[in-house]
């Protein structure tokens, strides 16, 4: 009987010692819908999107969450997409790890230009922001 009441105390600090664990300068990475979501609806429609990098832009509102919208830029006819790898966090640097995906041949029959783009949605600014592809490329921050 009294082996069921220590069971509950035993888990709460193996709990708490886990948590704990991932304090200090450990890699983390973060998942969608905690610290980080992708937002389809943001207007991206007053930047310049054939230029490859990023803007940061929020709301004009106390507490307000902030946008990194990242730009594929002009890739000729080529209808290439962004999709979000990894965005991981080591001490107060933030890296977003973005995949190019390149178009499939029905796509690429297709003419005209496309300028992609994806917004990923911070609950607040994110300090030494870092944005490349799977290769290593960086992406710069641009001007609006």
């Amino acid at each position: 009987m009294k082996k069921k009441y220590l069971i509950l105390p035993v888990l709460l600090l193996c709990m708490l010692f886990l948590v704990g664990c991932n304090k200090g300068g450990d890699k983390a990475t973060l998942t969608e819908n905690t610290d980080y979501t992708i937002d389809n609806t943001y207007p991206v429609n007053n930047m310049d999107l054939t230029q490859r990098g990023y803007y940061i832009d929020t709301l004009n509102e106390p507490d307000a969450p902030y946008f990194y919208i990242i730009s594929l830029g002009n890739k000729s006819e080529e209808m290439y997409t962004l999709k979000i790898k990894e965005v991981t966090r080591v001490n107060d640097k933030t890296e977003i790890v973005v995949e190019e995906v390149a178009p499939t041949q029905e796509e690429m029959a297709q003419e005209g230009f496309r300028y992609q783009a994806i917004v990923v949605k911070f609950p607040k600014y994110q300090k030494n922001v870092t944005i490349k592809n799977t290769a290593g490329e960086e992406y710069k921050l641009l001007e609006n």
